[in-house]
């Protein structure tokens, strides 16, 4: 977990910084002629410096950032106008800039009230005017300290130069000057990043600076004392966090961290596979509602696919009984850590189905990466006797589990391999008080380890022996329904796959449950289907299995017949194609859905492209890259719910 926060804090390192920061530096161009080439706003940017926002073409970014208000029914957000008019106006440049070139504002060094801005004049007799000095002198080239300086907030701009039609302004003689080849963000830069940031209609860059000094100590106060050795490390080794954003249907951005020493991967040991895809173009396509897509270690995928499980099952017990389980469902919380610890990655995604009517509305599809995807099928469906054995009377419970079949599960607590071991005891768990006396008897084993973990057992079910086992395993909407599983192998045929069903039943009278259940996943929500390719895993439930269908089948294409996934067009137009996690909400659609106070985007309910926002990670030798791309209706659900959006 604290390595994926230091990743993440590259996303939203230059964020804040922005948000606080009304009026930094700016850089100045040594030559006389106008910028020209795309590239050349990251010539004017020195990686050093704490903090500098460009924005390319600000006339372009206007009208671009209107429109998306306009798709999103935006009133008082994404206002790049007034940014850019309070800015001129601060440092007294208005009606006197070109605004359909770049424009860079600066936090510079060595503290944090140095800074500079840069612009390109188009009258300089009427910037003579606002500075009240002469235009003669100022067409003149040279350094300029004015008699009267320009106080904005915190900064004192005393000096200015003007090189043909390129203005810079700054609190410092020194800081007028163009950084240095050397020094220069386009330096630093990989062609792969230079061809990408290019062409952003926005640049905001933290410099070495930004993690040194005064501003270091300001991130050091920001992180909690388990953090500080790692982050601080992680923060030693930056030369800088660049953010290019653009403007098209949405916003998308791409999140550089260049380090200086530090192999990037080596943050991660051995959490992430890259030898694996994680994009999303074996899945099925289709109105897709949450998405994530993992290849890493099963510490990390169990981790990540634990958290969203778990939410995902408050969600559906929130639907049905209007109160969570989150915190009671000890029998859900073993069976996903049983079944988690053995996935190495993969998908898992939740769609909204074609016909609502005909087959509820949602489904769910996990791809589950395994070492031995049939093993890991036969542990977890021969868990099914025992999780029914909480609800069994004594006598059914005495036939099917016999002292002699107990006291053999226990002799497993000694198995030499691990996750026998564990199976072995979860089963135990399972059984409850049932095993007790089979336990009791190991306490007195030859073998140390089956000694220690039958002790470890009984004290667990010592714990509370006034809550009956029942109550404690199912908690209290499973106590109600008394569910029973069963799984049969072979039941149908997909794709050319066998595909065996995991039944769900309830003993108890729940019908309102029922009913809850089929509105959400169909007439044949009791069924959870599940396939096995290659090292594969796949589980589907939901009554549209032809999107099933379609995911075996996608499982079984050569690479070279796959294509970028319809639902993040857009985000995979930007992003790497060597992602190794990626996250994928169309957060609009999902509130409305869940009833969540959200109004609904009618434009995009048929949509297929561009219904997500999505967020992609990629880690590379001394390079870490976030790409995030948040469509213009869910960038209104972040502004109206207090949400940070994923850009």
């Amino acid at each position: 977990m604290l390595t994926r926060r230091i990743i993440l804090t590259v996303a939203i390192l230059s964020l804040p910084a922005t948000c606080q920061s009304t009026c930094p530096q700016v850089l100045a161009d040594e030559n006389t002629q106008e910028i020209r080439g795309d590239q050349d706003i990251l010539r004017l940017i020195d990686h050093k410096d704490i903090l500098s926002i460009g924005i390319r073409n600000p006339a372009e970014v206007i009208e671009k950032s209107q429109e998306i208000r306009d798709r999103a029914n935006l009133k008082n957000a994404l206002n790049v106008g007034d940014f850019v008019d309070a800015i001129c106006q601060m440092v007294k440049l208005e009606g006197c800039i070109d605004r359909t070139r770049p424009f860079i504002v600066c936090l510079g060094t060595p503290n944090l009230f140095a800074g500079k801005v840069h612009f390109s004049v188009t009258d300089v007799n009427q910037l003579a005017s606002n500075l009240e000095v002469s235009a003669e002198k100022l067409r003149k080239g040279e350094v300029y300290k004015l008699p009267q300086p320009v106080n904005a907030f915190l900064f004192r701009f005393a000096f200015v130069r003007l090189r043909g039609n390129q203005l810079a302004m700054s609190t410092s003689e020194a800081l007028l000057d163009t950084p240095k080849p050397e020094d220069s963000l386009l330096e630093h830069l990989s062609a792969k990043d230079k061809e990408i940031l290019a062409s952003d209609d926005i640049l905001i860059v933290l410099g070495q600076s930004a993690f040194e000094g005064d501003f270091r100590s300001f991130l050091n106060s920001s992180m909690i004392a388990s953090q500080d050795d790692i982050v601080g490390k992680f923060l030693d080794n930056l030369k800088y966090a660049a953010c290019g954003i653009r403007l098209d249907t949405g916003i998308g951005t791409t999140t550089i961290a260049g380090l200086k020493s530090l192999d990037s991967k080596k943050l991660l040991g051995g959490f992430f596979d890259s030898t694996r895809a994680t994009t999303l173009a074996r899945v099925p396509s289709g109105k897709i509602l949450v998405t994530h897509a993992l290849q890493a270690d099963s510490k990390t995928t169990g981790g990540l696919l634990g958290s969203i499980l778990s939410i995902t099952r408050d969600a559906i017990s929130t639907q049905i009984a209007r109160t969570s389980i989150h915190s009671d469902s000890y029998q859900l919380d073993g069976l996903l850590s049983e079944a988690l610890d053995r996935i190495k990655g993969g998908h898992l995604v939740l769609y909204e189905s074609s016909n609502r009517e005909r087959y509820g509305d949602f489904s769910l599809l996990g791809v589950f990466t395994t070492d031995d995807p049939d093993a890991f099928l036969a542990d977890l469906t021969g868990l099914a006797p025992f999780v029914n054995a909480v609800s069994m009377s004594e006598a059914k419970a005495e036939l099917a589990f016999p002292q002699a079949k107990i006291e053999d599960l226990v002799a497993e607590l000694g198995e030499p391999h691990y996750r026998r071991r564990k199976l072995a005891k979860f089963k135990l768990e399972l059984l409850g008080n049932r095993a007790r006396p089979a336990l009791e008897k190991a306490t007195k084993a030859r073998d140390v380890e089956v000694r220690l973990a039958a002790k470890e057992l009984l004290e667990t079910f010592n714990l509370d022996a006034t809550t009956s086992r029942s109550d404690l395993i199912k908690g209290s909407l499973f106590k109600k329904l008394k569910p029973s599983f069963t799984y049969a192998p072979q039941q149908e045929t997909l794709s050319m796959s066998e595909i065996g069903i995991l039944t769900m039943r309830f003993r108890s009278d729940a019908q309102r449950t029922r009913n809850k259940m089929e509105a959400l996943f169909g007439p044949e929500w009791q069924k959870a289907r599940i396939a096995t390719v290659g090292s594969e895993v796949l589980l589907w439930v939901g009554s549209e299995t032809s999107i099933l269908e379609n995911a075996i089948a996608k499982q079984k294409l050569p690479e070279t017949a796959l294509s970028s996934h319809k639902a993040c067009q857009t985000f995979r137009e930007r992003a790497n194609s060597d992602t190794i996690f990626e996250f994928h909400v169309a957060i609009s659609r999902l509130g409305y859905l869940l009833d969540l106070g959200i109004s609904e985007d009618k434009s995009t309910v048929d949509k297929e492209v561009d219904r997500v926002s999505s967020f992609g990670l990629t880690i590379e030798d001394k390079r870490v890259r976030v790409d995030t791309y948040t469509p213009p209706q869910d960038i209104k659900v972040f502004l109206e719910l207090g949400f940070p959006p994923l850009f």
